[in-house]
């Protein structure tokens, strides 16, 4: 009988042996590597925001698979589900998203996919919970109403990192130590890009620390570098820009007589009235990161870091490097 017809009965001792041999290895090579780092099987994490993303892939290191709900480079207050958005987030293990209804569709779009029992954790939903990761919340602001993008001054951005670590250890307590060791060398260097900024920052003359921009979540950047939020080119959701909105923000530029306006990178009618009313004073029109990465700013890094050049080169500062 040839060998690959042998259906049952007793095996010859050496084979057994062989095949013992082969299932220890087997089991070896299974059980091997993996360790405290989870790479067997990673956590599904997604986020509404590449910068959600970002923050969990720094502190998860390799016991996550993170991606986000929101591409880069779009605008999440107008941001709309696309096909397989849906099935993505029901692949999820938990979920991330910043809360007082600053993602509304992004937000939906988990709310109703996620599986039963799925946790979404809403980083800014709860103020006191954040301040006890660390953060420092204005619940007085220029608008009135509560500021959503806390993350804009370096110590609440360390405050998201720090509640995405204490969910993520929640969710997965076996990880602790690494998401305590990966947060901590994460703190690091955000403080180094803390530094960097504020070198660069102190090189612009005060009487230039002057800011307009359609971005009302650098009310928080501004104090804490010190620069002073002139004027917010905004509109709420269902509102509609004027001419006398367009009138009103060339004349602030006059008035306060600054240097640049700062457009988001992303397309908006406020960011088009704003970059026509620079054009048309004579001033520059320059770029400011917040709420969204894209191909040149991939982080939150790279995103502090950005600002702080831009308003260095736009402002007029004074120092070599």
């Amino acid at each position: 009988m040839a060998a690959n017809t042998i259906m049952a009965g007793k095996l010859r001792p050496a084979t057994a042996l062989t095949l013992v041999a082969i299932c220890l290895l087997l089991l070896a090579a299974a059980c091997g590597g993996g360790g405290s780092s989870g790479s067997d099987k990673k956590i599904k994490v997604i986020t509404t925001l590449p910068l959600f993303a970002d923050f969990v892939r720094e502190v998860g290191g390799d016991r996550v698979e993170v991606s986000s709900l929101i591409p880069i480079g779009a605008n999440p207050q107008t941001w709309q589900a696309a096909m397989g958005d849906a099935e993505r987030v029901a692949q999820a293990e938990i979920a991330f998203a910043n809360g007082h209804d600053f993602e509304p569709a992004a937000a939906k779009v988990l709310q109703q996919n996620l599986r039963p029992g799925v946790p979404l954790v809403q980083i800014a939903g709860d103020d006191e919970e954040l301040e006890r990761a660390g953060a420092e919340i204005f619940h007085q602001t220029i608008t009135g109403a509560h500021q959503p993008v806390l993350w804009m001054s370096v110590q609440n951005g360390k405050a998201y990192a720090q509640f995405i670590r204490q969910e993520l250890t929640k969710f997965d307590p076996e990880g602790e130590k690494q998401y305590t060791r990966n947060a901590e060398a994460y703190f690091n260097r955000i403080d180094e890009t803390e530094s960097y900024a504020f070198h660069r920052l102190d090189a612009v003359p005060p009487e230039n620390k002057k800011l307009i921009s359609t971005d009302t979540s650098l009310e928080y950047f501004g104090s804490y570098y010190a620069i002073e939020l002139t004027a917010q080119l905004s509109v709420y959701q269902g509102q509609a820009l004027t001419a006398e909105d367009f009138e009103r923000i060339k004349n602030t530029i006059r008035e306060r007589d600054v240097l640049a306006v700062f457009v988001q990178p992303y397309m908006s009618p406020e960011n088009d009235m704003l970059r026509r009313a620079g054009e048309e004073t004579g001033v520059t029109v320059c770029t400011l990161y917040s709420d969204s990465l894209d191909d040149k700013v991939k982080s939150y890094i790279d995103l502090i870091r950005f600002d702080a050049d831009e308003l260095y080169r736009c402002l007029g500062g004074q120092s070599a490097g």
